[in-house]
């Protein structure tokens, strides 16, 4: 086990072998490859994407199926390249969340999905090529208002 610093727990153990390599780095984040998945354990179903080089970066990603049913993986051969995909791999993805101030208002991004050769451990931020998505979706389909008791 080897410890990071992490942007939301401080220094945690990970296993070096659980490291991401990124192929294509994350836009407007060039030059920093390499990533740890962490799972949230307040949130279920969501993680975080921590940096391994700048311990102040990591991205909140959650399955975008979780809140688009129909939600499907549409990339270009040079992406599914990248990724190095053999017959047995297992290719994962996520879409990263902007989180405001106000959470009800939570958007994912499925125009750049983060997409996992979890197998190779190798990754990149795809670029989807169903037109139809957008960088800002949002999570909750209704306006989520609270309720008064």
């Amino acid at each position: 086990m080897e410890t990071i610093k992490t942007k939301a727990y401080g220094e945690i153990q990970v296993d070096p072998s659980s490291i991401i390599l990124f192929k294509r780095e994350i836009l407007g984040f060039e030059g920093l490859t390499k990533y740890y998945l962490i799972e949230m354990g307040d949130l279920p179903n969501f993680y975080w994407l921590q940096s391994a080089e700048e311990p102040e970066l990591a991205f909140v990603v959650v399955n975008p199926r979780l809140f688009q049913e129909d939600y499907k993986l549409v990339l270009d051969e040079i992406d599914w390249g990248l990724l190095e995909v053999g017959p047995n791999d297992e290719v994962i993805d996520f879409a990263i969340v902007n989180i405001p101030e106000d959470i009800h208002k939570m958007t994912m991004n499925l125009l750049g999905p983060i997409v996992i050769n979890a197998t190779k451990r190798i990754a990149i931020q795809g670029i989807s090529m169903n037109n139809s998505y957008g960088t800002k979706v949002p999570l909750f389909s209704k306006e989520l208002t609270p309720t008064h008791t």
